[in-house]
């Protein structure tokens, strides 16, 4: 058995069953536009990742974060244009996290992956139906 997280997911409940397929089921959330669901995975093989990823390169519009697992951090990601962006993410945050170094200095491609991720996030929520591309308060990715 392979290392396992938490992983949550909003998608459109057309989406669904190719969310199932990987061991996804439905969470009920208060405030969703209709025809969106989140799907939850309690124990995802290395946060599903690779098949997220595949599922993005398909075309499918998703996003959502998986916890930290044993060998890889926690992440917030985002599914638009056949593109998957995934940054890492502090633990009940849904803002990317990014490193400082020693010397104070941030990390310039994790602030780039940051940036893209924002934005890639927000386009899925707006084709998801959130106004504005965001959740109702206590349900962001």
């Amino acid at each position: 058995m392979g290392d396992r997280a938490y992983v949550e997911i909003v998608c459109r409940e057309a989406d669904e069953p190719l969310f199932e397929a990987l061991g996804f089921i439905k969470e009920f959330r208060h405030g969703l536009p209709a025809s969106v669901v989140t799907l939850v995975d309690a124990e995802a093989p290395d946060g599903n990742s690779s098949e997220l990823q595949a599922l993005a390169e398909k075309g499918i519009v998703f996003r959502g974060w998986h916890d930290a697992g044993g060998a890889y951090d926690g992440a917030c990601f985002a599914s638009v244009g056949g593109k998957y962006d995934e940054v890492p993410r502090l633990n009940h945050s849904d803002l990317p996290c990014i490193e400082v170094h020693v010397d104070g200095t941030i990390d310039a491609d994790q602030l780039l992956a940051a940036c893209g991720y924002l934005k890639a996030s927000e386009q899925a929520g707006e084709m998801l139906g959130f106004p504005g591309g965001t959740e109702p308060e206590g349900e962001a990715p």
